[in-house]
């Protein structure tokens, strides 16, 4: 298997990743028809809780549990938790992919279109995705743009790209040397929050690999579009193409359709709601 989409799982108390992961899969089938490779801490529960899942992916990994943090969670705009956030194993993505060129996505990625097959055709050893759409366009959400008021531009690690090369070997290299360090480069870069972000490290990465510059055409920006919600919107509906959410407006909600648009759906417990309902006849 020369191309496809990686993604990583570890559930917490409360959210199955696990479930997002193949439920994820399934759209990466219907939409890119590549194969999935799911890396994981728990394969016999996978192969326990979901014993359909050969359907969707087509290669299991097991990696060790990694290190997380504590996280708020909201559930809409009035209910959150406080949970474990496992995200510190996207690092080891060029290690651990089986693929030649590889695709990692978050699990809760609604992928909506095959914008990302372009990737393939592509000379770029590794690209990131920089550009996105926000479901509620009546707010405006600058902390998305920049790692921090006074420092460099945001790249997400929702979406990557890399081929196996000298090139991509270096950037995950220096991405696996920022979170051993993060504090130092947190205050460097005057990031405020304490907990490891995959976001800014590869900010951070990006950013020393092309020179400690902004105007740089390096690296390539991802062919595809993204839109995102946060945790307050509220997943409705996923048909096909089509994405049904209610976007948060203060203390009330809109309805926004979306189509043909590949959605970060950051509020997990809808999300998972709605997989379950997704589920019932597999």
């Amino acid at each position: 298997m020369t191309k496809g989409v990686v993604l990583f799982a570890f559930n917490n108390s409360d959210i199955d990743y696990i479930k997002q992961a193949i439920y994820c899969a399934k759209r990466v089938k219907v939409h890119l028809k590549i194969p999935v490779q799911l890396i994981t801490d728990a394969i016999d529960y996978v192969e326990t809780e979901y014993p359909f899942y050969k359907k969707y992916i087509d290669e299991i990994t097991y990696t060790p549990t990694p290190n997380g943090s504590i996280k708020k969670f909201y559930d809409g705009i009035y209910a959150n938790k406080r949970l474990e956030w496992k995200n510190t194993a996207r690092t080891n993505a060029y290690d651990l992919s089986i693929f030649e060129k590889t695709i990692v996505i978050d699990t809760d990625l609604l992928i909506s279109n095959n914008k990302l097959l372009t990737c393939f055709s592509m000379l770029d050893d590794f690209m990131i995705a920089k550009d996105y759409n926000l479901i509620n366009q009546s707010k405006s959400h600058a902390d998305l743009d920049r790692i921090s008021d006074s420092t460099i531009p945001m790249y997400w690690a929702t979406i990557l790209y890399f081929t196996k090369s000298n090139t991509a070997k270096k950037v995950f290299n220096l991405v696996e040397h920022i979170k051993e360090n993060y504090n130092y480069y947190r205050l460097v870069y005057s990031i405020t929050e304490k907990k490891f972000r995959n976001d800014f490290a590869f900010s951070i990465a990006v950013h020393m690999m092309r020179g400690f510059v902004e105007d740089s055409h390096w690296p390539t920006t991802l062919p595809s579009d993204m839109w995102v919600s946060t945790d307050k919107d509220i997943l409705i509906d996923a048909k096909g193409s089509k994405i049904k959410m209610l976007a948060h407006q203060d203390y009330d909600y809109t309805a926004v359709k979306l189509t043909d648009a590949t959605t970060h759906v950051m509020n997990k417990f809808s999300l998972n709601s709605f997989i379950d309902k997704e589920f019932t006849d597999e």
